[in-house]
């Protein structure tokens, strides 16, 4: 035999005297319980496949350490004990003197079945949020719309889904029960906000849909997104049912689809109900923190609750707010714990506030119901977005960037944050960081018309192209014809710029933008007259949006009204809007700019423009 086959047969030998393959033998049965054990708890445990995958990797790691622990150390009823080479002399043990254990057998198998009970809880025990890293493998290979969020700079990395709740239909149409159909949906929406690993379109976006026969997959392309939830209802005495789907846009696969049926007393159950269908039906993890949330808004009595979801159907024009604040003041009559209401009302009465010249006390009373929300729900995003808004147009910036910080906490993907931090970052003059942060909310809810101020961003950075561009967009309101009407002016393209002032004007002549839109149409036609007696009614309808101010500043400054122009662009920089850069470049001001008094509120904006971008803007929203 030659030496080389002798030391082989000697290692073949040493291996079964170090009872090596027994012990093999005894992990791989060990190993093959663990992940039988696995399979089985998985799907009980609602825990992702990718831990299965993670305890192979385990076992085949743990092969070539067994195997060379098994040849040092013998397992003996005593415990590891190390093996002896083979030639070398035995040693009588006394009976006084045991055997070095170093560890138990009986431990080693309860120490194998505990790592692996910890790693399969893991995620439960602690409420981690753990993707499920093969669904978003196989949905980025089907489409290209994950491109869209995984671009977004998010303070939360994880990729996210991205989902349409659509108006439900009314199977037999009835005036006295149409308003369920976009007021369940809304609600949906409001429950599927707070996880932050879901981007649903906001009810802005999927209003249009509304008493719609619609087709899934196409609203789905056309709001971009990955899924589409949809159904129907139907309400037969003290009876609603529903029939709701959840679709797979990018492959047209039927996720899930099931009919719900309960007492109408109980129709706020309803969007709790669905909003846990589609997190099982995504087969994406949460935590319980984010799950707690769903559903923290119940109503004591289904009567307000049934007046709140009718002021929800009702659309955002002057006649729809109006009505919508009656319905909402009888819910809050009957119930007065419910937070979503309160804000509800809130948003309604500073809309008209803003674009209804009703009393500008009505937006201190909205700051006061938005902060009564939040008493009864500190986690209400709807509330915290919009309370947020108005502390900006009130020279309140560091209470803006807080309360958007904490919609960032409560979920990084969440629009209406990003949108809210680049509308502060305008009001300051940071443009660039503006358009950043709402291009970044217009991602995450294209459709939106709540962001349709983006297009005063471009026109503050002189992106004029883009600002009619990104107007097509949006519904052509009084507003969005008037900004419009402003920025063809600033081109010097006056003829064309008159055509949207008179559109402006004749949707809603009382308004706030058809007052704008009548200053700068004066200056064309040069009826100096008309516009100044505009501007007079503007200042005593007293707006408190320190942006507004800033447009009749720049009117007056076209009229001519040095002093008007200047009272009014003092109003702007103490009420919270010190666009510095905008200010210094504005064409509408040079018939005032050399004077004293001018230049004195340019430095003060100057001022605080840069203070703020000193402290802000190498600042995160976290360290602010």
């Amino acid at each position: 035999m030659s030496s080389r086959e002798h030391r082989i047969l000697y290692f073949w030998q040493e291996l079964k005297r170090r009872k090596v393959f027994r012990v093999l033998a005894m992990y791989a049965a060990t190993a093959f319980i663990i992940l039988e054990a696995a399979d089985i708890m998985l799907p009980r445990l609602g825990l992702p496949d990718w831990i299965v995958t993670l305890l192979v990797i385990v076992v085949i790691a743990g092969f070539p350490i067994t195997a060379i622990i098994s040849w040092i150390y013998d397992i003996t009823p005593e415990g590891l004990i190390r093996t002896e080479p083979s030639d070398s002399k035995e040693k009588k043990k006394s009976p006084h003197q045991p055997a070095r254990r170093i560890i138990n057998a009986n431990n080693i198998v309860i120490l194998i079945l505990f790592a692996a009970v910890c790693v399969l809880l893991y995620p439960k025990i602690f409420n981690r949020d753990i993707p499920d890293v093969k669904a978003i493998s196989d949905r980025k290979a089907i489409s290209g719309r994950k491109a869209i969020s995984d671009s977004i700079a998010l303070p939360d990395s994880n990729p996210i889904d991205l989902i349409a709740v659509l108006p439900l239909t009314n199977t037999r149409s009835d005036p006295e029960t149409d308003y369920l159909g976009f007021a369940i949906a809304d609600q949906i929406i409001g429950n599927l906000a707070y996880l932050r690993h879901i981007t649903v379109r906001s009810s802005g976006s999927v209003r249009k849909y509304e008493k719609q026969v619609i087709d899934p997959i196409a609203a789905g392309d056309s709001l971009k997104v990955d899924f589409v939830l949809s159904g129907n209802y139907l309400k037969e005495g003290n009876i609603i049912r529903l029939n709701v789907e959840l679709v797979d846009v990018n492959t047209n696969e039927m996720i899930w689809r099931e009919p719900i049926e309960l007492d109408f007393k109980s129709t706020f159950e309803l969007q709790d109900m669905v909003a846990q269908k589609v997190v099982e039906g995504l087969n994406v993890q949460f935590s319980q923190k984010e799950l707690n949330r769903i559903g923290k808004d119940i109503p004591d009595d289904p009567l307000a609750y049934e007046y709140y979801l009718r002021s929800i159907s009702y659309p955002y024009t002057n006649e729809g707010d109006q009505l919508a604040i009656q319905m909402l003041n009888k819910s809050i009559e009957i119930d007065s714990t419910f937070a979503p209401a309160y804000a509800q009302l809130a948003d309604r009465l500073h809309r008209l506030a803003q674009f209804g010249l009703l009393d500008p006390e009505e937006t201190k009373r909205s700051e006061s119901l938005y902060l009564k929300a939040i008493s009864l729900n500190e986690d209400l995003i709807f509330a915290l977005a919009n309370l947020a808004q108005i502390y900006t147009e009130t020279a309140r910036t560091e209470k803006a960037l807080q309360l958007t910080k904490k919609i960032l906490e409560i979920n990084p993907n969440n629009a209406e944050a990003h949108f809210s931090l680049g509308y502060i970052y305008r009001y300051a003059g940071m443009n660039e960081e503006a358009i950043r942060e709402m291009e970044k909310a217009v991602s995450l809810d294209s459709g939106n018309q709540g962001f349709r101020s983006i297009v005063l961003s471009y026109q503050c950075a002189g992106e004029y192209e883009k600002v009619l561009e990104k107007a097509k967009e949006y519904d052509q309101s009084s507003y969005m014809l008037s900004v419009q009407g402003e920025t063809l002016f600033r081109q010097g393209k006056k003829d064309e710029s008159l055509t949207y002032f008179n559109r402006g004007i004749a949707i809603a002549p009382d308004g706030l933008s058809a007052l704008f839109a009548m200053g700068w149409k004066s200056v064309i036609e040069e009826n100096f007259d008309e516009g100044l007696e505009a501007g007079r009614k503007f200042e005593k309808a007293n707006i408190l949006d320190a942006e507004a101010w800033y447009a009749q500043a720049s009117i007056y400054g076209l009229l001519g009204d040095i002093e008007s122009c200047k009272r009014c662009l003092q109003r702007t920089v103490n009420g919270g809007f010190f666009n510095y850069p905008f200010m210094l470049n504005d064409a509408f001001f040079d018939s005032v700019r050399e004077d004293a008094d001018f230049q004195k509120i340019l430095l003060e904006a100057k001022e605080k423009h840069e203070a703020f971008k000193k402290r802000f803007s190498k600042m995160s929203l976290k360290e602010s």
